[in-house]
C-alpha cells in the first residue's frame, strides 16, 4: 500500500504541493480549516481527525499554521502521537537534491526587498535566476534540475520545517521582537531563525548584518558548532539607489553587492544595477509626489522597528498607524518621533498606540478614526489648508493586518486607492 501524504491549509503553498504530489502520482489528502472543498480539490478532501494516520508519510503544512507556542494547531499533537514528521512545500523542491546556486534569506525586516534586489542585480547582468519560497512563488513548483541561481525567502514558520535544507549562501538581515504570538517566545523565533545557519553548505558563506550586534554575537555562538562557513561581513560600503531610501537600506544593497561579487559579476556592474532598483510595492512605496506633498505607502511595515526606519527617513511626517499590534506595540517607533507633525490612528491597536505614543509626552496632535477611509477623508481636509512647507503623509501601520485586511497588500491597495480619490479631487 503507497505511503499517504497530508495537506492542512490551501493558501498558495498548500495548492503548490498538491499539484506537485499529484503529478508524482502520490496518494494524497487534503484539508482547510476556513476553506469548502470545490469540484476539483473534493475528491481529496478529508477532515484531518479521519485521514489514515497509520498510512500517512508526512504532512505538508502552510507556514500561516502555528506548529509551535501555546496556540499550537491540534495536528501538531496528533502528529507526535503517531510519530509524523511535519513539512513546508519548500521541503519537496530540497530533497531532490538541487543543482542550483542556493541563497537562503531571513531576517525580521527586509528579506522580501533584498531577494528583489538580488534578483534585479542578477538578472541584469544576464544571470539566470529564480526567486521563491515567502517571496510568493512555491519553491516546490522550480525545477531541481534547472543550473541557475535560486533565492529563497524564508520566514521563521518556514525555517521550522524544511529537514533537507541546504544552501551556499545564508543571508540573515536582522533580528527583533516579532511573531511571538506564534514562536511563543523570544528564543524560540531567534532559533528558528538561526536555522539558516546550519543549512549552509561546507564552504559556503553566511553574510552577517555588521550593524546588528545582538544578531552577530548570537550568530557566532551558533558558528563554534559549525565548521566551514565562509562569514562575510557588511562594511559600509558606499552604494547608492536611486529610488530605495533609508539607512536600513543600505545593509540591504551591502548584501547584495557582496553576494553578486561571490556569483562573479563585476564591482562597476553591480553598483550601477543597485542605483537603478524599483522597490517592491508597500515598501516605502512613493505614491505621490508633488511641490508640497510626498505620500508614502510603507503597509509593509507590520511592527514598530520597521516603521522607526521610515520614520527616520522623510520630514515633517503626517503618520497613519495602526492595525493588529505586536506584542510590544508600537516599539522602537516610538523612539523616532521627532519629524511626526501630527498622526492619525486606526484599527484594533489604536488605544494601545495612542497611550504609548501619550506616555512619550509626545505633544502634538493625535487624532482617532473607526477606519482607514474615514482617517484619509480627514486628512486631506486637514493638508488642503496647509501651504507653508513641504509635508510627508506616511502610512507605516506598525502593526499586523489581520484585523480587517487579508494581508498588507490588501491593505496597502485600499490605501492607494483612497489616496488617488482625493489627489484626483485635490488637483482638478
Amino acid at each position: 500500500m503507497k505511503d499517504l501524504t497530508g495537506i492542512l491549509g490551501l493558501g498558495i503553498s498548500g495548492l503548490a504541493a498538491l499539484e506537485f504530489l499529484r503529478k508524482k502520482k502520490k496518494d494524497v489528502v487534503i484539508f482547510d480549516d476556513k476553506l469548502k472543498p470545490n469540484l476539483k480539490i473534493k475528491k481529496y478532501w478529508r477532515n484531518y481527525y479521519s485521514w489514515d494516520w497509520n498510512r500517512l508519510r508526512r504532512i505538508i503544512i502552510s507556514p500561516g499554521i502555528k506548529i509551535s507556542g501555546k496556540k499550537r494547531h491540534p495536528i501538531v499533537k496528533l502528529a507526535e502521537d503517531y510519530k509524523i514528521e511535519l513539512h513546508n512545500e519548500i521541503e519537496l523542491y530540497f530533497e531532490h537534491d538541487p543543482k542550483s546556486i542556493i541563497i537562503g534569506i531571513t531576517g525580521t525586516n527586509g528579506k522580501s526587498t533584498l531577494a528583489s534586489l538580488i534578483s534585479h542585480v542578477l538578472s541584469e547582468n544576464k544571470i539566470e535566476n529564480t526567486v521563491c519560497g515567502n517571496f510568493g512563488n512555491p519553491a516546490c513548483l522550480v525545477n531541481p534540475n534547472d543550473k541557475n541561481v535560486v533565492i529563497v525567502e524564508l520566514s521563521s514558520y518556514q525555517l521550522l520545517s524544511i529537514p533537507s535544507l541546504k544552501i551556499d549562501f545564508g543571508i540573515i538581515t536582522n533580528i527583533s521582537n516579532d511573531h511571538l504570538d506564534y514562536h511563543g517566545d523570544f528564543d524560540s523565533y531567534l532559533n528558528a531563525k538561526l536555522r539558516l545557519v546550519e543549512a549552509i553548505r561546507d564552504d559556503g558563506y553566511l553574510v552577517i548584518n555588521h550593524k546588528d550586534i545582538f544578531l552577530k554575537n548570537k550568530i557566532k555562538h551558533k558558528l563554534k558548532n559549525i565548521d566551514n562557513v565562509n562569514v562575510l561581513n557588511t562594511c559600509g560600503k558606499d552604494i547608492t539607489c536611486n529610488n530605495l531610501l533609508g539607512e536600513h537600506n543600505k545593509i540591504l544593497f551591502e548584501i547584495s553587492f557582496l553576494i553578486s561579487e561571490k556569483i562573479g559579476i563585476k564591482k562597476s556592474l553591480i553598483k550601477s544595477s543597485i542605483f537603478n532598483f524599483a522597490p517592491l510595492p508597500h515598501r516605502m512605496e512613493v505614491i505621490y509626489k508633488s511641490s508640497y506633498l510626498e505620500i508614502i505607502n510603507d503597509s509593509k511595515a507590520t511592527n514598530g522597528e520597521s516603521t522607526s526606519a521610515a520614520l527616520k527617513s522623510y520630514e515633517n511626517i503626517h503618520w497613519i498607524a495602526g492595525g493588529l499590534e505586536k506584542k510590544d506595540g508600537l516599539g522602537k517607533a516610538l523612539k523616532n518621533l521627532k519629524k511626526v507633525e501630527a498622526i492619525y490612528l486606526f484599527g484594533s491597536s489604536q488605544k494601545r498606540f495612542y497611550k504609548q505614543i501619550k506616555e512619550t509626552n509626545f505633544k502634538r496632535q493625535i487624532f482617532l478614526f473607526n477606519n482607514l477611509k474615514e482617517l484619509i477623508v480627514y486628512l486631506f481636509s486637514k493638508i488642503s489648508k496647509i501651504k507653508n512647507k513641504n509635508i510627508t503623509i506616511l502610512f507605516s501601520p506598525a502593526a499586523a493586518s489581520f484585523d480587517e485586511y487579508k494581508n498588507f497588500e490588501e491593505r496597502g491597495a485600499i490605501f492607494k486607492k483612497e489616496i488617488f480619490k482625493h489627489v484626483k479631487v485635490m488637483n482638478k
